[in-house]
């Protein structure tokens, strides 16, 4: 009986987590720009559908899906080895998301995107950009909301896209790691 209990537990958390990932993956980076600190603390604690990311997080599977699905609005590769973007473009998505939450022990090739997107970050945050953020998990934070309508989703107040508040400072933070530039942190 115990040894049944055992397997089905582990099942239900191997689904829980990749019903998570594969949400989170798929999120629409809704964050509440007007919420305390304090607020999303105790919400991360406790509502389901809310998931405390790292901004480095964010990055990283932003990249990934950009590697796997180039697109116009995709920033300039990271400067990792030809391994590591072959490992990234070519890896299952949801795996390496799974790696980049921390889901899964990480590969090299995560380990070093991280290591990239964290630079960007701690970058970022010199700029005014949260180091992390509250993300609906499961849903779309400002439902009915046209994405563009950037009135609503990025006036700083309420549940707002996070590229489009913080995207000025993250290019920036992007560009200043990538080409070694004047940090904003001196």
């Amino acid at each position: 009986m115990k040894i049944s209990r055992r397997i089905g537990m582990t099942v239900v958390s191997a689904l829980t987590m990749v019903a998570l990932t594969i949400g989170l993956a798929s999120a629409h980076e809704c964050f509440n720009a007007s919420r305390s600190a304090r607020a999303n603390s105790v919400i991360a604690q406790h509502a389901h559908g809310w998931f405390d990311i790292q901004t480095a997080q964010f990055l990283a599977i932003g990249i990934v899906s950009c590697l796997q699905q180039p697109a116009g609005d995709c920033p300039p590769t990271p400067p990792l080895s030809s391994g590591d973007l072959t490992s990234l473009q070519t890896g299952d998505f949801d795996a390496l998301v799974g790696e980049i939450l921390g889901f899964a022990p990480a590969e090299p090739a995560v380990t070093n995107l991280l290591a990239f997107t964290s630079q960007v970050e701690h970058e970022a945050a010199c700029l005014g950009v949260p180091t992390h953020f509250l993300t609906l998990a499961n849903a779309t934070g400002a439902g009915g909301t046209e994405r563009r309508d950037t009135r609503v989703t990025a006036d700083g107040t309420g549940i707002d896209h996070f590229p489009e508040v913080y995207g000025e400072q993250l290019y920036t933070a992007f560009a200043t790691v990538l080409q070694g530039g004047q940090s904003a942190c001196q």
